[in-house]
């Protein structure tokens, strides 16, 4: 109902400022939960930024390596913000900042800052040259924000070309003035050896999968949901929301199939074009297919990652009949099967062709 005495525009105008308050107040949080969870279960490398900061030693270039759901971009974010407002108290603590600092805290973790670049390799096939010249350009002209402190982030970064490896070695070389680079890896070994030598190496290890259940939990998420969606997802919040998605429930779906838990195992590729692959008409107007079928093989690839390593240690968590498949799986190459899937799951991006992908992935597994 709108508010007593104005005009439905007005009404709008402040439910839309409610709204809004209420989702940055949420997205605060979030933040708050990732800066508790990294030191908690990054303790090493938290210290070592945490000190950094409070020296004022921060180094031109840092490489973040590790596995995904290791929280790397989340301290990349940190570190970024901490950076740029030049706290002195160690890694910062958006909610005791002003409410100036919380507004750029807010902008950088939102990406929006003016002097902040971030370059995300998991949603394009590869980061090119020119993107790495546009920070060297950009960068070059005078500061767009008061704090007169630039950072760029690259995350995936072992996804650049040769070429733009290159241009940022270069850079890396001759690093400018109050210039920060936060790269982010999952894969170093894929880097210019170059590169890495002329960064600061730190290593995240991989964050139990139990903390993020127990987050999914927290939200209401279902008990099944939490065991699948926290070992693919390893993120902060979302889960209840990812759960509806008819990309989860598809790609729960596929992997039942693919495992020869339900279904006919040998029409998997067929029933992946004719019921799981995602069409417009299965999507609001407001989602996206090509993103929800990416989201739909991650989800999947993700499950096929999990099951292999369960079977492989013998692992006796989740749901019953997920437990009853890894107890009575087909006797199969699951080490190599394994590395399949994490390096198709890699191949996952918005420029490749995912049915191609599906299709060759599957193939391989088989072989």
């Amino acid at each position: 109902m709108a508010d007593a005495g104005l005009t439905k525009k007005e009404s709008a105008l402040i439910q839309a400022a409610r709204h809004q308050e209420e989702e940055d107040r949420s997205l605060r949080e979030e933040r708050k939960t990732a800066r508790t969870l990294l030191e908690v279960n990054q303790p090493v490398v938290f210290r070592l930024l945490d000190q950094t900061i409070r020296t004022q030693d921060v180094s031109h270039a840092y490489l973040f390596t590790g596995k995904r759901g290791s929280l790397k971009r989340e301290m990349a974010i940190l570190l970024a913000q901490s950076v740029i407002l030049g706290s002195e108290d160690g890694l910062i603590r958006e909610e005791e900042r002003s409410e100036e600092d919380q507004a750029d805290c807010r902008r950088i973790a939102e990406g929006t800052y003016g002097d902040l670049l971030i370059f995300d390799g998991y949603q394009k096939q590869s980061i090119d040259k020119k993107d790495v010249d546009m920070i060297q350009s950009v960068f070059a002209k005078t500061s767009m924000e008061k704090h007169n402190r630039k950072v760029y982030i690259i995350d995936r970064c072992e996804n650049m070309t040769i070429g733009a490896m290159n241009s940022l070695l270069k850079f890396l070389e001759e690093p400018a003035e109050n210039v920060y680079a936060i790269l982010i890896a999952d894969n170093p070994e894929r880097l210019l050896p170059t590169i890495i030598s002329r960064c600061i190496p730190i290593r995240f290890y991989p964050i139990p999968e139990e903390v993020y259940r127990e987050l999914a939990l927290q939200e209401g998420t279902d008990a099944e949901d939490a065991f699948f969606l926290s070992r693919i997802l390893a993120q902060t919040s979302g889960y209840t929301r990812r759960a509806a998605s008819v990309s989860y429930q598809r790609a729960k779906l596929m992997f039942k199939q693919w495992a020869g838990i339900e279904g006919n195992r040998d029409l998997f590729l067929v029933d992946y074009d004719v019921r799981y692959r995602i069409k417009p008409k299965d999507l609001r107007s407001d989602e996206n297919v090509k993103d929800s079928n990416l989201d739909l093989l991650e989800m999947f690839f993700g499950m096929v990652i999990g099951y292999c390593e369960d079977i492989l240690k013998d692992a006796h968590d989740g749901p019953s009949w997920y437990h009853n498949a890894v107890k009575k799986h087909i006797r199969r190459d699951y080490q190599r099967i394994l590395e399949i899937a994490v390096e198709e799951r890699d191949r996952c991006n918005r420029v490749n062709d995912l049915s191609l992908l599906l299709n060759q992935a599957v193939y391989r597994m088989e072989v």
